[in-house]
């Protein structure tokens, strides 16, 4: 940390983004002591093998997913 020769501060600079980081994806196995835990959650949420609750919140889905995207119809370009 210093200032330069105008007087103006800098700070030092931070962590490389890749420090500390392990290789991969980023994927952890569930640890067996919190393995009750996690089945109790996916209990809540789920109804059978690959079926969401009927009380979990989803967006709906007709909403604007390319809300900012630029479209070409015809000769004109909408926003």
């Amino acid at each position: 940390m210093s200032k330069d020769q105008n007087g103006t501060f800098h700070p030092g600079k931070g962590k490389p983004s890749g420090a500390n980081k392990e290789e991969g994806l980023g994927f952890q196995a569930t640890p067996p002591e919190k393995m009750e835990e996690y089945l109790e959650i996916t209990d809540r949420y789920t109804d059978g093998a690959d079926q969401l609750a009927e009380d979990v919140p989803v967006r709906h889905p007709n909403r604007n997913t390319s809300k900012g995207e630029t479209t070409k119809t015809g000769e004109n370009y909408n926003q």
